[in-house]
């Protein structure tokens, strides 16, 4: 069969870099095939998925040597016009391709500048809001969704042309378990009435590990087309399930929670829990809060508190609320009804006030990161607390989250994982009692995320207090004592993490669908034979 793409021995450097992003990568894609691209966040993944449409170097400059061929064009040099028609790409932030207002204006603005035929776009659009389970929001204004609202959109307005070839970079990074499965079975049923040939770059590989025919392992600028089980076996960050086998010793591994269920079979796995130290004082406490956007209820009687010593993971459908709440919180909405209290006391008017008990870090680091350098978004944050904001004051805070290495690079330039490590440095600089972080594993390889747990850990141990909205449950799991569920702007649940990510809680992790009292790797205790 004849490639649908070939990489040949190619190499690349970003303008101004020291050394390539991507060196000597050679890879085929058969058409209609499925592969995971899987790595280390900064390993060249998204620069590799920029090679395919010609992104790289068209658009990002540099230097590039080898050749490439995609669906028979030269990517390097075709138009990006006409590289559009065969290789469509759907980016870590929705936001940064979307142009039209509306979410049905944005579906079909693509097919109107490649000339569709109009019935043939509107059964384009019929189709896809179907299969991607965005119907309801035909309608609704782009600036009105939430991210993971527009990643589903993003990936609507791509498949809208047809392409021969897709590419997703963190296609489920902000996506819920039923949004995630939505989008994942969708690109699958596209698969099966075509010969649509599709790349996938993931750090949560719990739901396509098991589903690539293929992974390309991406570590340090090199890049190798292996099978699955191969490149599950040497990844530094698989599933969990994935994980425990390969401890085990499992062979063949597992690659999917079933297949894990079933090699486990027969031996004897037990738990180890420690209990959670008690809560101390209340720092926050949430009162019938309710919050409108015109006739959108977003929230409604939405109460609770927080207190010392606890990790809130705040879980939840996309559109449920979550962003909405972090948003009250901060003073960047007011509410319908309602009061907000910290230490007891009404919550003092407006964001600059609130956001020095309670830090903010929005989903999007973009919305977080203006400056010329890691170094100024740190001094900026420091000098609107009135705090010192030396060089020896702004490298303390960048020790604190493990960013002193990127001080001065230029926010723009790092990669999402990267971005949203300052982001999170830059809004908690001021050392706030209470952090917000709005999805802040997003872009995140498993590395970074045990680096966060640990991070909030601490924090929590110190005296302080987070609430986490986040759709990754497994992340979740090593950092929550606590799990509050949103639910069409209601409080679904509020549960101990304990019980929550149980095998028979709403959330179950995949240890605790394995491991009988189990929710964590780190629970399960050495097995005795059976």
């Amino acid at each position: 069969m004849t490639p649908l793409a070939v990489l040949d021995a190619v190499t690349y450097t970003y303008p101004g870099a020291a050394g390539p992003a991507l060196e000597n990568v050679s890879l085929r894609l058969a058409p209609g095939s499925f592969t995971l691209a899987a790595g280390p966040s900064a390993s060249g993944k998204s620069t590799l998925l920029r090679l395919f449409n010609g992104l790289v170097p068209q658009f990002h400059g540099g230097r590039v040597s080898g050749s490439a061929r995609v669906a028979g064009l030269d990517p390097f040099v075709t138009p990006a016009r006409r590289m559009a028609r065969e290789v469509g790409m759907v980016f870590q932030e929705p936001e940064a391709q979307a142009i039209a207002e509306t979410v049905q204006e944005e579906v079909v603005f693509g097919m109107e500048q490649q000339g569709i035929a109009p019935p043939e776009m509107r059964s384009r659009l019929e189709r896809l809001l179907g299969e991607l389970g965005i119907e309801h929001l035909r309608a609704r204004r782009l600036a009105t969704l939430s991210g993971g609202e527009r990643q589903r959109v993003a990936i609507a307005a791509v498949l809208a042309l047809e392409p021969r070839l897709l590419v997703l970079d963190e296609p489920t990074s902000q996506l819920d378990g039923d949004g995630a499965e939505a989008v994942i079975s969708a690109l699958e049923g596209l698969r099966r009435r075509g010969d649509l040939a599709i790349v996938v770059a993931e750090h949560r590989l719990e739901r396509l590990l098991g589903r690539a025919e293929a992974v390309i392992a991406v570590e340090g600028g090199r890049a190798e087309l292996l099978p699955p089980r191969e490149a599950a076996a040497i990844l530094r960050s698989v599933p969990p399930a994935v994980e425990l086998g390969r401890r085990l010793g499992l062979d063949p591994l597992p690659l999917t929670l079933e297949a894990a269920a079933a090699a486990l079979r027969g031996r004897d796995l037990a738990a180890a829990r420690r209990a959670p130290a008690a809560p101390g004082a209340e720092l926050l406490r949430v009162e019938g809060l309710a919050v409108r956007y015109g006739a959108v209820e977003a929230l409604r009687d939405v109460s609770f508190s927080l207190r010392e010593g606890e990790v809130v993971a705040l879980v939840g459908p996309n559109g449920s609320g979550k962003s909405t709440l972090f948003r009250a919180l901060a003073g960047l909405v007011q509410p319908a009804d309602g009061a907000i209290l910290f230490d007891g006391a009404p919550a003092p008017p407006g964001p600059r006030l609130r956001t020095a008990r309670s830090g903010l870090v929005p989903q999007d680091p973009a919305l977080a990161l203006y400056q010329e350098s890691v170094a100024a978004e740190l001094e900026e944050t420091l000098r609107h607390r009135g705090l010192p904001r030396g060089r020896a004051d702004v490298e303390t805070a960048a020790r604190a989250w493990s960013v002193e290495g990127l001080l001065d690079r230029d926010p723009r330039d790092l990669s999402v994982g990267q971005q949203q490590r300052v982001a999170i440095a830059a809004m908690l600089a001021h050392t706030p009692r209470t952090w917000l972080m709005d999805e802040p594993t997003r872009g995140m390889d498993g590395p970074a995320k045990a680096w966060l747990a640990a991070r909030l850990r601490e924090h929590a141990a110190a005296g302080g207090a987070a609430i986490v909205a986040t759709h990754d449950i497994e992340a979740a799991a090593a950092f929550a004592t606590r799990v509050i569920g949103l639910r069409s702007g209601e409080v679904a649940f509020d549960l101990p993490a304990a019980r929550a990510f149980a095998a028979d809680g709403p959330l179950p992790t995949q240890v605790a669908r394995l491991v009988p009292g189990a929710v964590t790797l780190e629970e399960v205790t050495t097995p005795c034979a059976a």
